[in-house]
């Protein structure tokens, strides 16, 4: 009797120490994590946010050059080259870098209510809520940010991220932003960035998506999985997020219709659930008949940004001002959006076209204000000549480097084929190791297949590393230097390089198509099944 008193009085402390623990924890940021910037919000209420690296220094024109879409989601998210700056500069390993702050959690309903205030006939406990914040319109949206700067500066403007002396602010992130974001940002590999989600393994680990693997087809509380390696919880499901971005079927050319929201929902399939999700939402729904009214949605909400204007004062305008000049005859030449996905080569046709032209139009207005001097027309001519030396040089050595790199790229296929060859053999022996019982010598064969894996990711990256490096070279250059070192093989009767070789061509052409990695396909492809 004694004892079961005992049991029932250690039970009844733990729940309610687990229920006190329960309700202290922090609504508003429930997953507490280093790095976290808390902002506080009116009636005691607050909103975390996350720093979002560029990983490209602090320079006045540091900017991260990325590529949004993806090919599976059509021609509305194909991939295409977009640029991003930072806000504000932070410190990461010791290194100064630009940065900009994405809310760690969608908008919660009771964050929403702690600036709007409750409207009447709306009960309490919506000010603790933890769900996102739904069915309200874009311009609600932008009404509760308007209001939340105006409380901020006029009571927390201590707390707020400066450049230099510019206080930041909070508004809606621009599609380039979220999607930056979304694929884990500077901290994760160009291969992993390129990949459809973030995660690896069960993606209901990280997001509610339709279907009682996940949501049960129920908006969930902000915050409940596992954050993103950015530690940003929620992106691509649960509701899906307004940005400040208009919507264009190629991100930023084109007509401009309503504005985009990004991500999934609860009601998304866990197939279509993936970074690049992007939609165009209508900033009122209806009809003639009808009418019209704003657009509320149950499955759509938003999430914040942090941000700053970029002419901060005049040491900052003279910053920018000093560094143009080297920044736009470097980095800066490639990043137009007419040619933001195409080869450097072509790039270089472009202004080559372009020199050209103007050389023509030179000779027409001196024509016709009455004649070119001699000694101009040979210069002229000197000038012409020189252009079509430079563009020969050019062309000459993009054959150069397409063949330098489809020998690369080939060879890299080939050492992978080799090692993935082995696996198989390698997988029998601990087998038979193990039915021995012979420890030492399955410890050594399990660390030899822990090394053949690890060179096995390596040339992979390499491998994907020379897709890249060829990406950038023309069409014409690129096939020319596969079909010389075609002949090179044939001249050496290397003939289970040039089986392989077919296979390299094949992933190089579908990834210069789809611009994306695909490590598990070239994995699979490169694989010898036994027959």
């Amino acid at each position: 009797m004694y004892f079961r008193s005992f049991l029932f009085i250690a039970l009844w402390i733990a729940i309610a120490c687990l229920t006190n623990a329960q309700a202290s924890a922090d609504i508003y940021n429930p997953k507490p994590a280093k790095e976290d910037l808390i902002l506080p919000m009116p009636g005691g209420a607050n909103i975390a946010f996350r720093p979002v690296y560029l990983g490209e220094g602090d320079t006045p024109f540091a900017m991260r050059k990325f590529k949004v879409g993806d090919p599976n989601g059509g021609y509305k998210e194909y991939p295409t080259t977009v640029v991003i700056g930072g806000a504000f500069v932070g410190e990461e390993q010791g290194r100064k870098d630009w940065l900009y702050y994405m809310g760690k959690y969608e908008v919660t309903q009771a964050q929403y209510y702690a600036v709007m205030g409750l409207p009447e006939g709306k009960p309490e406990d919506l000010l603790k809520s933890q769900l996102p914040m739904n069915g309200v319109s874009w311009v609600e949206a932008m009404e509760f940010m308007d209001r939340y700067n105006q409380w901020l500066f006029g009571n927390a403007l201590g707390k707020l991220p400066k450049n230099q002396s510019a206080v930041g602010y909070v508004r809606l992130p621009s599609e380039a932003e979220w999607e930056f974001a979304a694929r884990g940002g500077s901290k994760v590999s160009a291969d992993d960035f390129d990949r459809k989600k973030p995660y690896k393994g069960n993606v209901a680990k990280y997001e509610w998506f339709s279907g009682p693997k996940s949501s049960h087809n129920k908006i969930k509380k902000a915050g409940l999985l596992k954050p993103n390696i950015l530690g940003i919880h929620d992106m691509l499901g649960n509701v899906a997020e307004m940005t400040n971005s208009l919507y264009q079927i190629e991100y930023y050319q084109g007509r401009s219709g309503g504005f985009t929201a990004r991500g999934g929902h609860y009601l998304t399939s866990e197939k279509k659930l993936r970074s690049s999700m992007r939609t165009e939402e209508p900033f009122y729904i209806g009809s003639v008949k009808k009418g019209f009214k704003p657009n509320r949605k149950p499955t759509l909400g938003f999430r914040l940004t942090l941000s700053s204007i970029i002419y901060a004062d005049r040491s900052t305008a003279k910053q920018l001002e000093s560094a143009w000049e080297d920044y736009r005859g470097g980095k800066g030449a490639a990043l137009p959006a007419a040619i933001s996905v195409s080869p450097t080569s072509s790039q270089t046709n472009v202004k080559s076209k372009d020199a050209f032209l103007h050389l023509d139009r030179l000779k027409k207005e001196l024509n016709k204000a009455g004649g070119i001097p001699q000694t101009a027309q040979q210069e002229l001519g000197l000038l012409e000549a020189s252009l079509g030396d430079i563009k020969f040089i050019l062309k000459q050595a993009d054959e150069d480097s397409a063949y330098a790199w489809s020998k690369i790229a080939a060879e890299r296929g080939f050492f992978i084929y080799r090692e993935l060859q082995k696996l198989p053999t390698l997988k029998q022996l601990i087998g038979n190791a193990e039915k021995a019982g012979r420890a030492k010598m399955i410890k050594k064969l399990k660390q030899r297949e822990s090394q053949l894996s690890t060179n096995i990711e390596q040339a992979l990256s390499t491998y994907s590393d020379s897709f890249r490096q060829l990406g950038t070279i023309g069409p014409v250059a690129i096939e020319k230097g596969f079909e010389r070192y075609t002949k090179f093989l044939l001249e050496r009767n290397a003939a289970e390089q040039l089986r392989v070789l077919k296979t390299v061509r094949q992933h190089f052409a579908l990834f210069n198509k789809e611009k994306r990695a695909d490590k598990e396909k070239w994995r699979k492809d490169l694989t010898v099944k036994k027959k």
